[in-house]
């Protein structure tokens, strides 16, 4: 399949804003401009490109569960027939966030955040009845312990921030409405936001920096893997013998890893890597599969990303109308 970078020409200028988005997905055009050496509205000109052919994703990242926000699930498929229309029967489901197409023991790889538990079983059945759809398992989401994509491309440097928002405050439902709409869209204008809650943007803005300060959320771009100038993303679903936290820690220190959770249901831990090539994927799973606890890891390269929503399924049918 054609990558959205493949059929969009990126020069320097793109790649640079890609970066940086990367690292602060509401970096102002303002912040972009000196980066780049263009005026602010070329740069927004780009941006906007960048999103629009869905080069990046630019998105709020958070621990649900401690923040009460709804119930995040991955599901995991086997499909007999077109594994395409499948993927856009998928697609169509409010609560499926993102899609995407492998190859291997799964055909499917699909993320689901769901206001509550009725609704996740719900969005279940309704995958399980489409037609072809052979086997469905699923993994709940119980803690994030990783969330980055500032490391793409770099088998170097480790990764260090911390990757889960620290909660200094309670949320009120203004704070958690606004998480969510950040979700869907980390770039979300002040005035857009403001319509959405009720405040004021001035108001909405404070909210917002502090969300940010307090690590509630973070905002990053996801980016294309060709745009990145590597050789793609794979997910790996691991089960562990032993205790899950210490084999979760040594995943989260790979800089190939982007995304480490953990989950309950037939696996302990899912993750996503980026890697170069395939020689560089089988050295990472040789590595892996050494580390102290691992049981066993099943791989699924994404060949597709076939539809990406993140936070869709947190809002109201009718708020989305």
């Amino acid at each position: 399949m054609i990558s959205p970078a493949q059929r969009v020409e990126l020069d320097d200028v793109d790649r640079a804003l890609i970066a940086a988005l990367i690292a602060d997905g509401r970096a102002t055009y303002a912040a972009l401009a000196p980066l780049v050496g263009l005026s602010q509205a070329a740069v927004r000109t780009r941006v906007q490109r960048l999103i629009d052919e869905h080069i990046i994703t630019v998105t709020g990242r958070v621990d649900p569960a401690s923040l009460g926000l709804g119930i995040f699930a991955f599901a995991f498929l086997e499909v007999r027939g077109e594994v395409e229309k499948v993927a856009a029967r998928i697609a169509d489901i409010d609560e499926a966030v993102f899609v995407a197409i492998g190859a291997g023991r799964h055909d499917l790889l699909v993320e689901l955040r769901c206001r509550g538990e009725d609704r996740l079983l719900d969005a279940l059945d309704r995958i399980r009845v489409i037609d072809d759809v052979r086997r469905v398992q699923s993994a709940t989401v119980l803690h994030y312990e990783k969330q980055d994509w500032t490391s793409l491309g770099n088998r170097v440097e480790r990764w260090s921030q911390p990757s889960l928002p620290v909660r200094s405050r309670v949320l009120d439902d203004i704070d958690r409405l606004l998480v969510v709409e950040l979700m869907a869209d980390g770039r979300a204008t002040y005035t857009s936001l403001a319509g959405v809650v009720g405040l004021s943007q001035a108001a909405v803005r404070d909210r917002v920096i502090d969300l940010l300060d307090d690590r509630i959320v973070t905002i990053q771009a996801h980016p294309d893997p060709v745009a990145m100038g590597i050789g793609g993303f794979a997910g790996l679903l691991v089960k562990v013998t032993g205790p899950v936290a210490p084999l979760a820690a040594a995943l989260v220190e790979r800089p190939e890893t982007d995304l480490v959770v953990r989950t309950l249901g037939r696996y302990d831990i899912l993750a996503e890597v980026w890697f170069d090539n395939n020689d560089h994927l089988a050295e990472l799973l040789d590595d892996l599969r050494a580390l102290p606890g691992m049981g066993s890891i099943d791989t699924i390269p994404y060949l597709r990303i076939a539809h990406e929503a993140f936070g869709s399924g947190l809002r109201r049918r009718e708020e989305r109308a």
